[in-house]
């Protein structure tokens, strides 16, 4: 899954213009609403900004941070599978 998210990240760090990010934007927006039939949350708006899911003014919640145990084969508990090798 890390492969995956660096590739987006990648990706969406590689525009040579607004309106190439712009286009990219819509087509995904376009895709996730026919393919996958569900709102695609982080298209730009058109201030040019990304958008983020929350409504103007509304704060993301506080996540805790997994809690880490060095000593088990499962240093994560059941949040992420144990590490290779």
């Amino acid at each position: 899954m890390l492969d995956v998210i660096h590739f987006f990240f990648e990706e969406d760090a590689r525009y040579a213009s607004p309106e190439e990010a712009q286009g990219v934007s819509d087509m995904r927006t376009r895709l996730y609403g026919s393919m996958y039939n569900v709102t695609y949350r982080y298209k730009m708006n058109s201030t040019g900004g990304s958008g983020n899911g929350y409504a103007d003014g509304e704060v993301k919640p506080y996540i805790a941070p997994t809690e880490m145990d060095a000593d088990s084969g499962l240093p994560f508990g059941s949040a992420l599978e144990a590490p290779i090798g």
